[in-house]
């Protein structure tokens, strides 16, 4: 079930779209992606590859559960139907 959940509102190519349209025309972005991308660089050769992706990916998977609560405020769903779906 949490597998579909995400597929619906998370992984939807369509969110995906929508998200990186309304990202290329918000003031700011551009430069604030290029300045995460040269910091990320500089962590990178100070901490090596293997480590800076080991970073990310506890980021990412950090992150996702307040997306996911985001969604869930956003769309209205009760905690206890959120905490189905997602646990």
């Amino acid at each position: 079930m949490q597998e579909l959940f995400a597929e619906l509102f998370w992984r939807s190519e369509e969110v995906s779209h929508a998200v990186a349209c309304l990202c290329k025309d918000l003031p700011g972005y551009h430069s604030a992606r290029e300045e995460c991308n040269k910091i990320e660089s500089q962590v990178r050769e100070l901490i090596g590859y293997e480590l800076y992706n080991q970073l990310l990916d506890r980021l990412t998977e950090y992150n996702r559960y307040e997306e996911y609560a985001y969604y869930a405020v956003g769309l209205g769903l009760r905690e206890t139907i959120f905490r189905a779906l997602c646990g």
